[in-house]
């Protein structure tokens, strides 16, 4: 197994990531898309355990940083959505002529808003061919998802974030008024009606603070077969303890296993 630091560009910017490379090739290959705020290494590095798990199991792996995040170029201020489509376009680009991975056998694992990324992107984009969300709002107009808001933004209404220019996070980053504009361009819920025949997999913990489990659900419902979910019981939003970590992993590669070899 071999791990290569890599880079691409996107509008003359620079996408950093690590590409994992099994010992035998060609192989299929999963891209990893980090959650809002996160990295391509995620909470407790839940993005390098996962990766190096499926590259040992003979998955070539690229995990990145959206451009504004970890070691990529831009301003965390100027993400948006529709963006960080462009991102995973970029990188489905850049990974489908390597001569490691088989690009008719392309999957995507999205935790949080990158499974929001890796629906969307899948509904429009059929070189993915499989796809696994952990943890992924399922509609970010719901009511429901109002203490999220206040969570994230440290604001619930959105009619009061949108008056801003920019949005100065909890977590100490800045977000630009044109992130909420432009994602409430956007329906998940139909997106994912559009993925099928592609397999898909809704992975949820049932005790999830910031994406409630009903949106797993809601997922889970407007998806066309074949689909599976899986709730880890009493997991929160990034899976933070070994236990739950480890079955979300399991989990994802047997699943993978079946659907994209």
């Amino acid at each position: 197994m071999k791990e290569e630091f890599v880079f691409f560009l996107n509008r003359n910017e620079r996408i950093a990531g690590m590409l994992h490379i099994p010992e035998k090739t060609p192989a299929p290959a999963i891209i990893f898309c980090h959650g809002f705020t996160g990295n391509r290494i995620e909470s407790h590095r839940l993005f390098v355990h996962a990766a190096r798990e499926m590259c040992k199991k003979g998955f070539v792996i690229l995990r990145f940083d959206f451009r504004g995040s970890g070691e990529s170029d831009g301003l965390f201020e100027n993400v948006t959505i529709s963006e960080e489509i462009s991102d995973l376009k970029t990188a489905i680009d850049w990974l489908y002529n390597r001569e490691e991975i088989l690009n008719d056998k392309i999957g995507v694992i999205g935790l949080s808003l990158g499974g929001v990324i890796a629906i969307l992107t899948a509904s429009e984009d059929e070189r993915i061919k499989a796809i696994c969300t952990w943890s992924t709002p399922a509609d970010l107009k719901d009511p429901e998802f109002q203490y999220t808001a206040k969570n994230i933004f440290g604001e619930e209404k959105i009619e009061k974030l949108i008056e801003k220019e920019y949005i100065d996070l909890p977590s100490g980053d800045r977000i630009g008024r044109n992130f909420l504009i432009d994602a409430f361009k956007y329906d998940i819920l139909k997106s994912i009606e559009k993925i099928s025949p592609r397999p898909i997999l809704i992975i949820h913990g049932t005790k999830d603070q910031l994406v409630p489990v009903s949106h797993a659900e809601k997922l889970f419902e407007k998806a066309r077969d074949p689909k599976k979910k899986i709730l880890i019981e009493n997991a929160d939003h990034t899976f933070n303890k070994w236990d739950w970590q480890w079955q979300v992993i399991n989990y994802t590669i047997e699943w993978f296993e079946k659907n994209l070899r």
